[in-house]
């Protein structure tokens, strides 16, 4: 792995030794989408987020082309993380997938930051939810997406010791790898009695990093052996050996877009590269299957990068841009984080990856939109789909923080000018995705 390297402050570093992760333009348009917005319910507003509103307020422009410091990369989340609480404020609170990726760049950034009130944001957030994981009773209680939260919860524990922050997750991942571990039968794809607990390639970014982060705070490798299990058997349905890409599900498996290629999006696929820069980051130098993961980075790396188009973004559909021809940035950030946290942790080359990296920066901040919030954001789906300028999302959020912390690691970095981005038109008086 590694270790952490140079621009990492004292506090920061202190953090990551005690169990915090060893990571940590112009515009174009063509079709039409719409959108849609969170419901307020209950205010929750606090002197933490009401300082976030203020500083939301005092947003400046995007960076520009040129050489960033590592303090700059910080700068920049500052300012989306801002705009981002500032949104939320008077709202109540919520904990799944959707803003549990958020949250968990949130997280990063608080150790980069000399911001106490992204720690504080966290600190209130899981104390009125008594840092207890989602659960709805019409799912079952194993399904990944609900886990997301508790890659906050598991930080805000190593950052505060309290068993009330460790408690509620240990006991919900600690059933998950109990219901992996008992499932002995090998997946058969469309069986009823779905042996697979992680069916969906997203599943790799939401579960993995909290069971395998779990088992370096208590030491036990009963929920890192369980992870095991069940990532390889994912990646035995849904990994493609040649394209070195993942399928969504095994829905796709056998799709075709319009033009005969495979169906590889791009937001699946930077689910699981982010989500094993998450992963590693917990698992041990010696533990046996650590090198079949980083074959799979670094060949996911490779695919990945011959991918990217001209303007730093990854199309919607990875092996077909042209089926839709949007600048996506959800998928874009996600890889961003994960070329800069390979580079930092010596998997990746740093003169070949580099500028993949920075290239994807550039774009994303040309996506910014005038309120501070990450543009060019595909919806919440499963599959490729048109992208919108204006069209934001929190778990974009959530990527670019990740990828302002690892690149901030890396400063300074050379970032090329800002492109010229492409997305659907917006559709007047829409009001649904």
């Amino acid at each position: 792995m590694g270790r952490m390297r140079r621009r990492l402050n004292p506090e920061c570093a202190a953090a990551r030794r005690s169990g915090v992760a060893w990571h940590g333009g112009g515009v174009h348009f063509a079709r039409s989408v719409s959108f849609s917005f969170m419901k307020p319910t209950i205010p929750i507003l606090s002197l933490a987020r009401a300082f976030l509103i203020c500083a939301a307020a005092c947003l400046s422009g995007s960076a520009k082309a040129g050489t960033m410091t590592g303090a700059q990369f910080i700068a920049e989340g500052e300012k989306m993380a801002n705009a981002q609480l500032a949104q939320l404020a008077n709202k109540k609170p919520e904990i799944g997938w959707v803003p549990g990726v958020m949250w968990a760049g949130i997280a990063d950034l608080s150790h980069f930051s000399s911001n106490g009130a992204y720690a504080k944001a966290i600190e209130e957030l899981g104390d009125e939810v008594h840092w207890t994981p989602t659960f709805e009773a019409t799912k079952n209680p194993f399904f990944a997406d609900d886990f997301c939260i508790c890659q906050t919860f598991l930080d805000a524990y190593v950052t505060k010791n309290e068993a009330a922050r460790l408690a509620p997750s240990e006991s919900r991942i600690g059933a998950a790898s109990d219901h992996i571990e008992k499932k002995e039968s090998p997946y058969v794809a469309g069986a009823k009695d779905d042996r697979l607990t992680w069916w969906w390639c997203d599943a790799l970014f939401m579960a993995p990093p909290v069971h395998a982060r779990l088992s370096a705070i208590t030491k036990d490798h009963k929920y890192l052996d369980a992870m095991d299990k069940e990532w390889w058997k994912t990646a035995d349905l849904l990994y493609d050996k040649e394209e070195h890409l993942f399928y969504r599900d095994e829905v796709f498996l056998n799709k075709r877009t319009k033009n005969g290629k495979k169906v590889f999006w791009s937001r699946g696929n930077g689910w699981v590269f982010g989500g094993l820069a998450r992963t590693l980051a917990y698992v041990p130098p010696d533990y046996p299957s650590r090198p079949r993961y980083v074959t799979v980075f670094k060949d996911m790396a490779a695919r990945l990068a011959s991918l990217q188009q001209a303007d730093g973004t990854w199309r919607p559909s990875l092996l077909d841009p042209g089926e839709y021809p949007y600048s996506e940035t959800s998928g874009t950030a996600l890889d961003c984080f994960a070329f800069a946290w390979g580079i930092d942790n010596g998997l990746l080359d740093r003169a070949t990856y580099l500028p993949v990296a920075a290239k994807a920066w550039a774009a994303l901040m040309a996506a910014r939109r005038p309120d501070g919030l990450l543009g060019y954001v595909q919806g919440v789906g499963k599959a490729p789909g048109a992208v919108r300028a204006n069209g934001t999302e929190l778990y974009a959020t959530g990527a670019f923080l990740m990828a302002a912390c690892e690149l901030s690691k890396l400063a300074p970095i050379d970032v090329p000018p800002a492109p010229r981005l492409t997305a659907a038109a917006v559709a007047l008086g829409s009001a649904k995705k």
